[in-house]
């Protein structure tokens, strides 16, 4: 229940994050092609943006089962290998996300006293992203271990 909502609230900031990166990229290209002058912020807008997707939608593919697979492999071990597949799919992906949480707190810490160059945002921003989504992988992996295939 809490995961189902949880996930929503992800996605549901994923959709909002790709409305503000559209808008973002639109007024850098029209900035530098009508206007003839660029927007100096946008590029810095446009990669926090991308950034964040990129975690959370990993995290969002973990919770729905989309990532790469080797399903030929795993269907022809029958039942009771494709269960035991699945669980240890769980545990390299939880793995995964504790480390990306371990080595991103590392980051957070690293950026938080540097400043992007234009807009003068903590970097904190452009690294927190890599331990929130290590964070959410986690969450969104650990049913895996007990859910039958």
């Amino acid at each position: 229940m809490i995961g189902r909502a949880l996930g929503r609230l992800v996605e549901g900031a994923l959709f909002l994050l790709m409305i503000v990166l559209c808008v973002d990229v639109f007024l850098g290209v029209f900035s530098r092609y009508v206007l003839v002058r660029t927007f100096t912020w946008y590029d810095e807008i446009a990669r926090l943006c991308f950034v964040w997707i990129i975690f959370l939608g990993a995290a969002v593919a973990v919770r729905r089962g989309a990532h790469f697979r080797f399903h030929l492999l795993v269907d022809r071990l029958g039942s009771i290998g494709a269960a035991a597949a699945q669980r240890l799919a769980a545990i390299v992906t939880t793995a995964f996300g504790a480390v990306l949480v371990w080595q991103g707190w590392k980051l957070v810490e690293l950026g938080q006293f540097q400043q992007t160059p234009v807009m003068g945002l903590s970097k904190g921003w452009v690294y927190a992203p890599v331990p929130i989504g290590g964070a959410l992988m986690v969450l969104f992996a650990l049913p895996g271990l007990w859910r039958r295939p």
